[in-house]
């Protein structure tokens, strides 16, 4: 049915629940907690009572989905408990047109391995502590291949001024992590700076990697999978290579963490760059590692992913990224000032760590002056829920880096909650989003451009329907999953080539 002007007009979730308990008419009922469940998808009293009312209806399957979408939420009503278990025993028992679903959001158990390793996990930061997506990147494979089956134990360093409030699978992963790696010097403004004291950067090197090697040995270790060598340097991997272990290099920045002077000839050393821009990049800087293989970071689709689309007609737009020069920020401000004075109806949340201050200054100061501070708000940083939450009350992500992105992988996050991308697409970063088909792509560093884009996709609602169910499916394609089985392919290639090499020549089997 067609909605009424005074349902129309009413941009809060919570308003049109409200709305929706005004009325004794049941389709204007569903019509505004649909609205509500468009505008938010995290308004879990809309999803309840949708849920209610197709169970009215006799419809198990679509008030299971309903029910599994308010959990993902938050707690359910007690009384909601019972009959999400009955229902999901239902579904689970045969196939159905919602096991796709049931397994996109992690509700079914994960597929297990037939042959488990023991991993090593290196990486400078790993959060709680982070400082953009790199360490997020090495915690997702370190989680994902754990529910394969895998033993992983992580090394990282303990740096507590980046430390975020950890979620409850963060507290859980942390029994498997040890903070004791001694970093080579300091982050200032977002910038790695080297310790000056040159005696006190080999103590730490010397002590880095005997503490490699004892976790190693003692883990009896199949595989070493490093992450970002940034302040840690190359040769904390050394102890891995010399005892034949396979080390695969998770290589998510355009530069490795060690001048090429000093990169591993080791055959059981390979570099698996974050995107094949990635790997060009690499190579072209003189590089050269037994292979190079792309493994695309893994996006936790399950936690991403919605059942419903969000509602687009107004944009509601967010930009989630570290709050820099390089990453955009400024280009995204200054289209929203032209959208603003063409007219344009929108909200827009700013999301990130914001490591130089004088620029996040800057940009509230263009918000402020142009009258835009009703419509643009700053939220500093969000951990992986509030995240989840931002994409849930958005319909539209803005990704305007200025720099070679390796990837980007909030692109694909927002992808899977059902959002349209309008990405810069730089570097490995236009190999997530296809200009047309999943998503828009404009002139770095253009906001004219970009408000442009924006304006379009306001007028043509046929698009902006279009390009959200291709987004969506074209995120699935990037999920954790598809991550960990590409490290086992590569960790099992890598034990093979070791083995073969091993071999004298005359027992190699013929090819």
């Amino acid at each position: 049915m067609s909605l009424s002007p005074e349902l129309t007009a009413l941009t809060a979730a919570a308003d049109c629940v409200a709305f929706a308990n005004t009325s004794a008419d049941p389709a204007v009922v569903t019509a505004a907690l649909e609205r509500a469940a468009a505008l938010d998808r995290d308004c879990q009293p809309a999803l309840i009572h949708l849920a209610a009312q197709a169970l009215d209806q006799g419809d198990g399957l679509t008030t299971l989905a309903y029910i599994e979408e308010a959990a993902r939420v938050g707690p359910l009503p007690a009384e909601v408990e019972p009959l999400r278990a009955q229902l999901f025993a239902e579904a689970s028992a045969t196939p159905t047109a919602i096991s796709d679903y049931l397994g996109i959001i992690g509700r079914l158990p994960a597929e297990r391995t037939a042959r488990p390793l023991a991993i090593v996990l290196v990486t400078n930061l790993f959060p709680p502590q982070e400082l953009g997506g790199y360490g997020r990147m090495m915690w997702e494979f370190a989680h994902g291949l754990r529910a394969r089956g895998h033993t992983v134990r992580v090394l990282t360093a303990d740096i507590p001024q980046f430390a975020k409030p950890a979620t409850e699978d963060e507290v859980a992963m942390e029994e498997n992590v040890m903070r004791t790696l001694a970093l080579l010097g300091s982050w200032e403004g977002g910038r790695a700076v080297l310790l000056k004291d040159r005696s006190e950067q080999l103590r730490r090197l010397r002590d880095n990697a005997a503490r490699v090697r004892t976790a190693v040995i003692k883990l009896g270790a199949d595989l070493v999978l490093a992450g970002n060598l940034d302040l840690l340097g190359v040769s904390i991997i050394e102890p891995a290579l010399s005892r034949e272990v396979p080390v695969l290099h998770a290589l998510a920045n355009a530069a490795p963490g060690y001048p090429v002077q000093e990169q591993p000839l080791q055959a059981h050393y390979w570099v698996a760059p974050c995107s094949d821009w990635n790997g060009t990049v690499f190579r072209q800087a003189g590089f050269t590692p037994t292979r190079v293989d792309t493994l695309y970071p893994g996006a936790r689709v399950d936690r991403f992913f919605r059942l419903l689309l969000p509602e687009a007609g107004r944009l509601r737009l967010c930009y989630a990224s570290l709050v820099m020069p390089y990453k955009g920020a400024h280009t995204l401000i200054d289209s929203l000032v032209a959208l603003h004075r063409a007219g344009v109806d929108f909200t827009a949340e700013i999301a990130g760590d914001a490591p130089d201050p004088a620029f996040l200054g800057k940009l509230r100061a263009v918000v402020r002056d142009n009258g835009l501070e009703a419509k643009v708000a700053f939220t500093g940083f969000l951990n992986r829920d509030g995240l989840k939450s931002l994409f849930a009350r958005s319909n539209l992500l803005v990704f305007p880096s200025e720099f070679d992105e390796p990837f980007g992988i909030s692109q694909v996050e927002a992808m899977a909650a059902g959002l349209v991308v309008l990405s810069s697409g730089t570097g490995g970063a236009r190999e997530i989003v296809r200009d047309g088909v999943d998503g828009l792509l404009f002139r770095a560093g253009d906001a004219g451009d970009l408000a442009e884009k924006l304006a379009r996709i306001v007028r043509d609602p046929q698009l902006f329907a279009g390009l959200q169910r291709a987004s969506q499916a074209r995120a699935l394609t990037f999920s954790v999953d598809h991550a960990v089985r590409k490290i086992e392919t590569l960790a099992g290639e890598m034990q093979s080539a070791i083995e073969a090499a091993r071999l004298p020549v005359e027992f190699i089997p013929a090819a």
